[in-house]
């Protein structure tokens, strides 16, 4: 019972999909953000041309996918469409960041007053050698081949669940950007460089304002400079890596996510994974992307957002199913 009520085959769907619908409500309620923000933002009106571009492409695909009888292709690219948009989201949350006081100070504060120290300093330095260093670098990296590997399992083999898991996905996803956007907190690996090491181990922190709208340079990270998978997280962080995105850690929100998914339908991968995921979550904090306080918010929210949104989707499908039941009893016209 439980596997037919998941069995929701894109293929019939007649509608938008719930990701499309996702993906638009995203760029309305930003939309707004940005008219909020309109006299401090860089060229507001590109932000807005490419939200009504994402609608308009969507309603487009749309219409395509319905002309065309629902082939798998297009539904296919209907699905990938607003997963591939993220690449955009999300460094898309450093413009509106820039725009706003930034909070590291705060969260440095808050992190001090818990531990004592700060733990994105300590971690690394207790833990300096070539070996530890590489392993959480490594950890670090598989997070988007993970994911990638994760959903291209669901996809292939149990491709009942895959709306579901995309829905949870992208929505957990869009969620963390909003409170990107919301909450200006850069991380230790941008904010400390900004204040200097020695305040960051004195707890002296701080309020840099809005210095970040002017700088946003990712200076070199600790651990082991010559190993591998060092290079590796440092080239795709100077690919798109901004002084945003630090609370909560949606590296470790969106792995708990996917773990929880493990869990409840192939616990064999899941234990497989679960080193990687495990170095991944130290990685936040060692290399300095994010503070202690950052990864607790991530593993909350991950919990909160998956079974938030599973209970959503599962009542879109149960509405969904009422609808076409409706339907077969009512008299032919």
């Amino acid at each position: 019972m439980q596997k037919k009520l998941y069995n929701h085959n894109i293929r019939q769907e007649k509608n938008f999909f719930a990701i499309e619908v996702l993906t638009i409500v995203y760029a309305i309620i930003t939309s707004f953000i940005v008219i909020a923000l309109w006299s401090k933002l860089d060229n507001p009106a590109s932000f807005l041309k490419v939200r009504i571009a994402v609608i308009i492409g969507i309603t487009l695909i749309y219409l395509t996918s319905y002309l065309f009888k629902f082939k798998a292709t297009t539904s296919f690219i209907r699905t990938i469409l607003p997963i591939a948009l993220l690449s955009y989201w999300y460094p898309e949350t450093y413009e509106f960041n820039k725009v706003i006081p930034n909070l590291d100070y705060l969260f440095a504060s808050l992190e001090q007053t818990i531990f004592g120290f700060q733990p994105a300093l300590v971690f690394a330095e207790r833990f300096s050698s070539k070996w530890v260093s590489e392993a959480f670098y490594m950890g670090y990296f598989f997070y988007f081949p993970m994911m990638l590997f994760i959903i291209l399992y669901c996809y292939f083999y149990q491709r009942d669940k895959f709306n579901r898991l995309t829905f949870i996905f992208l929505s957990s996803f869009l969620l963390y950007y909003l409170l990107f956007i919301l909450v200006p907190v850069a991380g230790p690996q941008f904010y400390f460089p900004v204040i200097g090491m020695e305040s960051a181990k004195s707890g002296l922190f701080l309020n840099i304002d809005n210095y970040f709208y002017f700088n946003n340079e990712l200076f070199p990270g600790p651990g082991y400079s010559d190993g591998i998978f060092y290079r590796l997280v440092k080239i795709s962080q100077g690919m798109g890596e901004q002084p945003t995105a630090a609370f909560p850690s949606s590296h470790v929100g969106i792995s708990t996510i996917l773990m929880i998914w493990l869990w409840d339908n192939n616990k064999k991968i899941m234990f497989a994974l679960f080193p990687v995921y495990a170095l991944l979550c130290g990685a936040t904090v060692y290399i300095q992307a994010h503070y202690l306080i950052d990864v607790f918010a991530g593993w909350l929210s991950a919990f909160t957002f998956y079974y938030l949104f599973a209970f959503s989707f599962d009542k879109i499908i149960v509405s969904e199913k009422v609808k076409l039941f409706l339907i077969k009893l009512s008299p032919v016209r």
